[in-house]
């Protein structure tokens, strides 16, 4: 089976490309950027944007599936670029639907998040998945869609995104307290990337899967008790900081998936324990060139910000 991973440089869509390679498909990655030097999980790679139509469909020609994993990015990065995140996010998706569709594809995988939050990037994800549910319903196209949770794990970059673990770690490294947006009760579901990566393939496999499944291993954490772990793996003494909720995000939310559905469909499906896969990733940044968790602070503004510090 020859299988196509739009948005293939990401982590996640890195992940899912090394799953299909390992079941014996041939994976075609598409990008905007080149597909980095030296990758070994691509039989092919094809530059493309997915606003581009057009060079959509001349890429996924002979292509039996498609895995959309590309998006605009962002929690508060987006919320002063509704635009942009509508025609990558809503008409991209449109565009990768349409030209699996010209090229008869059989099915197309969709990534979406849970829509709890009123922001630009939540409300474009969502709109998207409208779409796609709406598309299926007319064409002979099978659309599966999945609401991602946290994912975590080796690979997944510092920056230009703020996301929970790199960003917690890079402050960790540097014994700088970490800063936590509210009070830190809010809950994460943190999955492991390889895990993800497999349920969706596996997913793919399965007859039909006509609703949105959330995906996450179903068990909830503060966001404080992320933070805790990752100062006692580095052995950080500088604690916590708690500070302003940013823009984008609702305080006190509480996010965990319901996996009762995509369990009926994997029964089997199971999940690295947190212990293990938290270690594995910060290994990954403890390993990474001293100017790269440097770069990242930088980025973020993490050198300068000062607020409540929690020992």
């Amino acid at each position: 089976m020859r299988s196509a991973i739009i948005g293939s440089n990401g982590f996640l869509g890195k992940a899912i490309a090394t799953a299909l390679r390992a079941d014996g498909h041939q994976t075609l990655g598409i990008d905007r950027h080149p597909v980095d030097p030296g990758s070994s999980v691509f039989d092919t790679h094809v530059t493309c944007d997915i606003r581009d139509r057009e060079g959509l469909v001349a890429a996924l020609q002979g292509v039996d599936e498609v895995y959309h994993v590309a998006a605009f990015l962002g929690t508060s990065e987006l919320e002063d670029d509704l635009r942009g995140a509508i025609d990558t996010n809503v008409l991209g998706s449109l565009n990768v639907f349409e030209a699996a569709l010209r090229n008869g594809a059989r099915k197309v995988f969709f990534a979406s998040k849970p829509s709890v939050w009123l922001n630009t990037y939540t409300i474009t994800k969502h709109s998207a998945e409208q779409i796609a549910r709406h598309f299926a319903r007319y064409y002979p196209l099978e659309i599966v869609i999945m609401r991602y949770l946290n994912i975590y794990g080796p690979g997944q970059k510092l920056y230009p995104v703020r996301k929970i673990l790199p960003v917690f770690a890079a402050q960790a490294l540097r014994n700088r307290p970490i800063q936590v947006f509210g009070d830190g009760q809010q809950t994460v579901d943190m999955m492991f990337v390889r895990d993800a990566a497999r349920i969706t393939v596996d997913l793919m496999r399965v007859g039909t899967a006509p609703d949105p499944m959330d995906c996450g291993t179903g068990v909830a954490m503060s966001v404080l008790d992320v933070a805790k772990a990752v100062n006692e793996y580095f052995g950080s003494s500088a604690g916590v900081a708690l500070i302003p909720m940013r823009k984008g995000e609702t305080p006190g939310t509480h996010l965990v998936a319901d996996v009762r559905a995509l369990r009926t469909l994997l029964p089997d499906m199971s999940f690295t324990p947190w212990p293990a896969g938290l270690a594995e990733s910060l290994a990954w940044y403890a390993a990474l060139p001293s100017h790269h968790i440097d770069a990242a602070l930088a980025f973020h503004g993490l050198c300068t910000r000062h607020s409540q510090a929690w020992n």
